[in-house]
């Protein structure tokens, strides 16, 4: 088998800072040769000549260097999608925004990863992110470790990511007969519907889901976000910056598809259909212990972290262990966490989301977050919000 050489590319629009600091991070990443291609892909902007010149003085010490200027403003979605076309001409193109950090051996990652992979269907891409967030309902995330370095997951990744060219072509078809047409879905978390039109995310979420396809997730992450002002960012922080593997070699376990931990679009545990939770088939719960799903998905069951009056409590839990759904998995005794039966002449239940999160599980979230400190940061974040709208 020919190994695949992917293609890197750096997205840029008006940040010429953030791309230049993106090409440092790869200038200062290993590669297996010095004939790698870097392709800087600018879309039109006021200042497009800025980000060129930013993208020119930096260079490219590993191959080619191809700068390319479009010649009018395609937006984000449609920039993208030019971006992923190049999977074709390449076998795989690594997309990273302008405002990403790399690790040192994120090829690395790359290229085993597209190795091991290579005809899984499963398989919609590979991710060099790796969440610790849930951004559905502002939760921690912590993915169960089962000695492998990788787990299965349906979240958003657009934050450092690869496509071989079957894995593009698979959501391209896709996209074509979705382009415009994307309906409410309630198998999809509600806030994902009210990212715009300019979102190429978004389509891919739909596809994930629609599909039962996976991202490739590494436990480490290989790329890092550092959340600047653009597109889809009002103001700089921190939420989504997370630690980097520090290493220029590694050999990477890659579970297959049955071996992985799987987590679906809501950062709820996918358990295996041969699974049985209390001789309750997993096929018949709606795992709903983060609070986010909107209804109960034609489930006779359901498990979650909030009270609810209409369904039968077959058992309760604790709420000690992480991840959550190890409280589930270890029967911890308790009272925080539910698994009800829903009556039979109650098909597919309503839930409201506003109302999914109890006490105990905002407990749980704090780390022991005093309220002398909530407080206070409560003020910071109230004088920052006044002064962006005052600014902007």
């Amino acid at each position: 088998m020919t190994e695949i050489k992917p293609v890197i590319v750096a997205v840029g629009y008006n940040r010429p800072d953030s791309l230049k600091r993106l090409m440092i991070s790869l200038n200062q990443a290993v590669y297996p040769s010095e004939d790698i291609t870097l392709i800087v892909s600018i879309d039109r902007s006021d200042i497009w000549e800025e980000v060129q010149k930013a993208a020119e003085s930096t260079g490219w010490k590993h191959g080619t260097l191809d700068i390319r200027v479009a010649p009018e403003r395609l937006g984000l979605r449609k920039h993208i999608l030019k971006c992923g076309d190049l999977s074709q001409e390449y076998g795989a193109a690594i997309i990273l925004e302008d405002d990403l950090i790399v690790a040192r051996n994120f090829y690395t990652y790359v290229q085993q990863a597209l190795s091991f992979y290579e005809s899984d269907p499963k398989t919609a891409g590979i991710s060099l992110y790796s969440h610790a967030w849930n951004e559905h309902m502002d939760f921690h995330f912590m993915p169960q470790q089962n000695g492998y370095d990788t787990y299965f997951g349906q979240f958003s990744c657009t934050w450092g990511q690869c496509w071989s060219a079957a894995q593009w072509t698979s959501f391209k078809n896709w996209y074509l007969e979705h382009e415009d047409k994307l309906t409410v879905n309630p198998a999809i978390p509600a806030d994902i519907e009210q990212w715009g039109d300019r979102s190429w995310g978004k389509y891919f979420v739909y596809y994930l889901v629609e599909t039962g396809r996976y991202y490739v997730m590494p436990y480490t992450a290989l790329s890092t976000n550092c959340s600047e002002i653009g597109e889809h960012n009002g103001h700089v922080n921190a939420t989504y910056q997370v630690m980097l593997m520090e290493c220029d070699h590694k050999d990477y376990r890659f579970p297959m598809y049955q071996e992985a931990v799987k987590y679906d679009i809501f950062f709820e545990r996918v358990f295996d259909p041969a699974v049985t939770l209390f001789s309750i088939s997993s096929d018949d719960i709606c795992v709903n212990l983060n609070g986010s799903h909107r209804d109960t998905m034609n489930r006779p069951y359901l498990l979650t972290s909030v009270k609810d009056d209409r369904f039968r409590l077959i058992r309760s839990f604790g709420m000690q262990l992480r991840p959550i759904e190890q409280n589930i998995l270890k029967d911890i005794p308790g009272n925080s966490l539910y698994l009800y039966q829903i009556p039979s002449d109650m098909k597919n239940v309503q839930l409201d989301v506003k109302q999914n999160v109890s006490d105990a599980r905002g407990e749980y979230e704090s780390y022991n977050f005093g309220w002398k400190r909530a407080l206070k940061y409560s003020r910071s974040d109230f004088i920052r919000m006044i002064k962006g709208i005052i600014e902007g």
